[in-house]
């Protein structure tokens, strides 16, 4: 038996399920997973073999259909190191349990046809490893980004994204040494393993379709992972339902603040962590100089942030995780969805805390970097949203092509969650025109702002 601190929760060892030793999570969410889990009679399926080898930061539940991953989302390695692209966010412990579970087919359907993750699956996971860290496209949600040649990810593949959440984003090879060479890394969202270079045999992997998997000799389908892009499954085999661009359904992570800027040469050389204290620190050096920032996630779900920039001087942050609304992990999977997963939405236009949308996604639309978004510009993004959300070329984007469709631009997001807006004569469908007006409304203002000189400077080094 294992005490909390500091959330006072009892923790047993008993059978196949052992108490996670958590850094932050919804008690009440954990509890009841760890009793249904507890309750089970029957044996485990064998899609939870590979997540029960890590029992001290995995639950694992199931019904008939679906196996059930539940973590705080905080991996037992260092994080972030490594790192020369850094956004400046920092790994937050999630609550990933219960409703708000990862849900795995436990019998996968092939698709009639399958989708490639080249050109879709932008917002959120594709695949969670077996160790209950989730594993998105190796693409960003800009479409174009490798994030690995990037220069974004640790030295574990992983990073923290727009909610302060880890995830990997290529194999998590790591884990091998205690998978060993015949269990799975990792589980695509549809419900097929993903190997390692090698078969579980220990023979070479070959034949390998678009998705990098294929069918053994027993007529099982599974994916292989690779050391180049794709990295893990190049997309999905088999039935997956995607909404907004990505795979539903799929947990919610809980952000404390907004989305943060990248920090121009910026590398991250340290990582320490007390879990017992729910202690973190980041540290970096830039320009030859070192910072950090420093964090402590307390009960409440309030987190306190201290950055020390590499000048000296500090400053210090404190915000509260938001709570989660409906998970996508809900059983059955119904009803409405939350926030993207790892990614921030457009926004409101009534808060002074937060940055004016195009701000925050200046670095994406400036196609000739000089630091300033030009009305060319502008309407250059607009075009290719446009023509990449209108799939029949009919001159106008239904919302069942906007929630459908996984398109390669800063302005996809600003589409699904802004659309009635948008629809400025509310016919249920955003004209070119329509689309125009929105953004030189957007853009104008921004403009203004620039000329007056109240548009925000560039990020200092010391914001998180």
């Amino acid at each position: 038996m294992k005490f909390l601190p500091s959330l006072g929760i009892l923790v047993f060892v008993l059978g196949q399920v052992q108490g996670v030793q958590a850094h932050l999570i919804e008690e009440a969410d954990y509890q009841a997973m760890k009793r249904q889990a507890l309750a089970h009679k029957d044996a485990a399926p064998k899609t939870a073999e590979p997540f029960l080898r890590f029992p001290e930061s995995v639950l694992v539940d199931w019904d008939e259909k679906y196996l059930y991953v539940g973590s705080d989302g905080m991996p037992a390695h260092p994080m972030m190191v490594g790192i020369t692209a850094w956004q400046q966010q920092v790994p937050l412990p999630q609550s990933y349990y219960g409703k708000n579970a990862w849900s795995i087919p436990l019998h996968p359907v092939p698709a009639a046809e399958g989708v490639l993750a080249q050109t879709n699956f932008f917002r959120g996971a594709i695949a969670v490893a077996a160790n209950g860290i989730p594993i998105f496209n190796p693409i960003k949600n800009d479409g174009r980004t490798d994030t690995y040649l990037a220069g974004e990810l640790d030295q574990y593949g992983g990073h923290a994204g727009r909610a302060d959440d880890y995830h990997y984003h290529v194999a998590p090879w790591h884990l091998a040494e205690k998978l060993g060479p015949n269990l799975p890394l990792a589980y695509a969202l549809d419900g097929y393993p993903i190997y390692g270079l090698n078969e579980p045999d220990g023979s070479p992997a070959t034949g390998l379709d678009s998705f990098h998997g294929h069918t053994n000799a027993t007529g099982e389908y599974h994916y292989h992972a690779s050391k180049s892009y794709p990295y893990i499954n190049g997309g999905f085999h088999g039935q997956v339902s995607v909404q907004g661009g990505g795979v539903e359904p799929q947990p919610n992570a809980t952000p404390v603040r907004e989305a943060t800027s990248p920090l121009p040469g910026a590398k991250i050389t340290g990582f320490e962590s007390s879990p017992e204290q729910n202690r973190y620190r980041v540290e970096f050096v830039q320009g030859g100089r070192k910072g950090s920032v420093a964090y402590q996630v307390f009960g409440n779900r309030q987190v306190q942030f201290t950055f020390t920039n590499p000048d000296g001087t500090t400053r210090e942050q404190t915000g509260v995780q938001g709570r989660q609304g409906k998970a996508a992990g809900d059983r059955p999977p119904d009803g409405a969805k939350g926030n993207d997963k790892g990614e921030r939405g457009p926004p409101r236009e009534n808060d002074p805390n937060r940055k004016p949308w195009i701000e925050n996604h200046l670095s994406e639309m400036d196609s000739d970097r000089n630091g300033k978004l030009s009305q060319e510009e502008m309407m250059a993004e607009v075009k290719k949203v446009f023509e990449g959300y209108d799939g029949n070329d009919d001159g106008k984007i239904t919302e069942k092509e906007a929630n459908e469709r996984g398109v390669h631009s800063a302005m996809a997001g600003f589409i699904r969650q802004h659309f009635a807006e948008v629809d400025a004569d509310q016919d249920g469908a955003i004209s070119l025109q329509e689309l125009k007006e929105t953004a030189m409304r957007m853009w104008q203002k921004y403009a203004e702002g620039s000329d007056r000189g109240s548009k925000r400077p560039p990020a200092p080094t010391h914001q998180p």
